[in-house]
């Protein structure tokens, strides 16, 4: 998904929202969450002809999971803002919920994440 937003976005950095993250398998899926219940991932920002970008996105994502608005407030202190994530349309019962919240760390539990300036999307 990366390659795909990369000529049309650029990485701003880790962020955080409310919601619930489930394992599917081979990617997560973000559930509407509780009050407490945070989710962490990269925050970008759409740059050049963005409904062209959202609806690669769209199509990227398919029907198992619905594009909405959600605040997301920056890791590095910065204001919340508005954001388009995907949140997941099946049923998230049986599913593991990943209680970090973050998929990147429970993939790989062994590696600390790197500091925004270090890291690359």
């Amino acid at each position: 998904m990366h390659a795909l937003i990369e000529p049309g976005a650029h990485r701003v950095g880790p962020a955080r929202m409310r919601g619930r993250l489930y394992d599917l398998g081979a990617f997560p899926g973000l559930a509407e969450g509780r009050r407490g219940d945070q989710v962490q991932g990269e925050l970008y920002a759409l740059a050049g002809d963005t409904a062209a970008l959202l609806d690669a996105l769209d199509r990227y994502e398919g029907r198992a999971f619905r594009r909405v608005v959600r605040e997301a407030l920056p890791v590095d202190g910065g204001a919340p803002v508005p954001a388009w994530v995907y949140l997941y349309a099946g049923s998230v019962r049986g599913r593991r919920r990943i209680a970090s919240g973050d998929y990147l760390a429970e993939q790989r539990p062994d590696v600390t994440r790197a500091a925004p300036a270090d890291r690359r999307a």
